[in-house]
């Protein structure tokens, strides 16, 4: 069994959390949301990483090439798997 770190980024809210698009900054970003997905990473040693299901800026954070690729794998430095919650995806496009 492979526990899961989970939604990855700016998940607040339950209700409507297909349809959020949650507006954060950078340093926001950064400074709020994610030193947990880090320490996560660095210090728990998570093999996988669960994408939210609301957009993030305008994206849907299970296709957003920059949060995923930019900043999970090379700043964060994850190496696992990175899974979707159900129903959470909404392309197929390979980032």
């Amino acid at each position: 069994m492979i526990p899961s770190v989970k939604h990855f980024a700016a998940n607040n809210e339950e209700f409507e959390r297909h349809r959020i698009d949650a507006h954060v900054d950078e340093r926001t970003l950064h400074e709020i949301y994610l030193p947990a997905f880090k320490a996560a990473v660095e210090e728990g040693g998570a093999w996988t990483v669960m994408s939210a299901y609301n957009r993030l800026n305008g994206t849907y954070c299970a296709g957003e090439c920059a949060l995923l690729n930019d900043i999970l794998k090379k700043e964060i430095g994850f190496k696992g798997f990175v899974i979707s919650d159900w129903g959470s995806t909404y392309s197929t496009r390979r980032l």
